[in-house]
């Protein structure tokens, strides 16, 4: 409270005025204003801020009570202290339900006028601390997009930026790993709802008992074991937001309860009569193709419908492989201090782009974090990442293979592609590749394919015509 407050002092009576200004100016740590008026006040009060507004109740043109009312309305942060001389209880209680900070009666003591202005401006200040604490807190959420640059992902960001104010139910849809609790948790950080609780419920860990306890909770007594009372997750969401993750997996059963709540609102705990009334938003995720579901009769039509309100369809990692270096980044910057390395190298940066990643984000977060681990320099290196990312045969290679002009060209490029792949070692080679590793080395000597043992780099045939013994067949 170092900083001059703005204090706004009302009465229209201007000896009681002038009074009440030189008790506050003697503190020498408020700006005052003054008012003789309501309709003075609300002018002031229109243009500037203030952090408290000493008002007497009883105003010729408009009441005390007007005032703060019009002022709580317009900036609830500011505190308004009433002066009447006439104490009554009715009057005292009225003023501190319309959001008076205190009421003080005629005559007061200054010690006392001064005692409640500092807690009025101490409670002002916290409040605003508070706001923009929060506000800053929004913004950071607000600021957290799905990482990427695709078109694909600019879609899905402008579409939870658009639907987060809603109340909408959303049905997320994606392959594993392709950040479906991200999205449900972003929409959930950019509503109004984002000060209240976020629920995640991964339906498919849940048996068809343990799935409506989790969701439902239930009373002392309702079953053996329960020794106390249990608050299921759709009651823990109550004013915030329920995700259901994997929500095709849901027995049949607890799909018929869940659909009663989201029409109705409310439920009971299991064992328990009393109906209990909840207020949250859904947002619920599959990996599979829902409607295929409910044709199959493994899926709730009637729940199906009522999801699908806002759909959003995560792409998978290799249909956005142009993202890869971005997301990769910002996982080497959210695991920088667990080890010395601090970027990838080129080659293993190719490495990751050129992977198909049918793990999706969540492999990709793996093989960073691992290679952060194994990497022994300043720089992950190919060999430092995981032997499925240094050994690959990805679709993009086979369709390249595919357009040479034979059989025999193609053979030779597929297996030159996947022996400087996996480094020269011929054994993983012959893994990614699916043949004998006896069948591999008949097609290098087949194809005069040589490596060096060192390196693992493709060698210039012509060039060891004279010496042969510099490469080998055997790793």
């Amino acid at each position: 409270m170092t900083d001059m407050a703005k204090v706004l002092l009302v009465d229209d009576e201007p000896l009681v005025l002038e009074s009440l200004q030189a008790i506050v100016q003697r503190e020498g740590k408020y700006e005052i204003s003054t008012a003789a008026s309501g309709q003075d006040a609300l002018d002031l009060a229109a243009s500037e801020t203030f952090a408290v507004v000493v008002t007497d109740l009883m105003l010729t043109d408009i009441s005390g009570n007007e005032l703060l009312k019009s002022i709580k309305q317009s900036t609830p942060e500011t505190q308004v202290i009433m002066v009447s001389g006439k104490g009554t209880i009715d009057l005292a209680v009225e003023a501190m339900k319309m959001g008076a900070f205190d009421f003080m009666t005629k005559p007061y003591s200054p010690p006392h006028l001064l005692s409640i202005l500092d807690r009025a401006r101490a409670y002002h200040d916290s409040l605003r601390e508070n706001k923009q604490l929060k506000s800053e807190l929004r913004k950071l959420k607000k600021n957290y997009e799905i990482v990427g640059s695709h078109q694909k992902i600019k879609r899905i960001n402008e579409i939870i930026e658009n639907i987060a104010p809603s109340e909408s139910t959303v049905l997320i849809q994606g392959r594993s790993g392709t950040g479906k609790e991200l999205v449900a948790r972003a929409i959930h950080n950019r509503s109004s709802r984002a000060e209240g609780p976020f629920q995640a419920v991964n339906c498919g860990v849940f048996t068809e008992t343990l799935i409506e306890n989790e969701l439902f909770g239930h009373e002392k007594g309702a079953y053996t074991g329960a020794i106390q009372r249990a608050i299921g997750r759709v009651e823990a969401a109550d004013g915030g937001t329920l995700f259901l993750d994997e929500i095709d997996t849901m027995p049949l059963n607890a799909q018929v309860k869940l659909l009663r709540v989201i029409e109705e609102r409310c439920f009971q705990r299991i064992g328990g009569t009393k109906t209990i009334h909840v207020e949250f938003r859904l947002i619920a995720a599959t990996n599979i193709n829902l409607q295929e579901a409910v044709v199959r009769k493994l899926f709730r039509d009637d729940l199906y419908y009522r999801l699908h309100v806002i759909t959003i369809l995560l792409p998978e990692l290799h249909e956005r492989s142009s993202d890869v270096p971005l997301l990769a980044r910002y996982f080497l910057d959210r695991f920088k201090g667990r080890s010395r390395a601090q970027s990838l190298s080129p080659a293993a940066m190719d490495a990751l782009i050129r992977y198909s990643w049918p793990g999706n984000v969540r492999e990709l977060v793996n093989a960073i974090e691992y290679g952060m681990v194994m990497a022994k320099g300043s720089q992950i290196q190919p060999s430092d990442l995981p032997d499925t990312i240094q050994c690959r045969t990805d679709e993009p290679v086979l369709q390249e293979a595919q357009e040479s002009r034979s059989l025999k060209d193609t053979e030779r490029e597929l297996i030159i592609r996947a022996l400087k792949d996996c480094r020269g070692n011929k054994h993983l080679a012959a893994k990614t590749l699916r043949i004998p590793r006896s069948t591999l080395y008949s097609k290098i000597q087949k194809h005069g394919i040589l490596f060096d043992d060192k390196t693992g780099d493709l060698m210039d045939a012509a060039a060891m015509n004279g010496n042969s013994s510099a490469a080998s067949v055997d790793n």
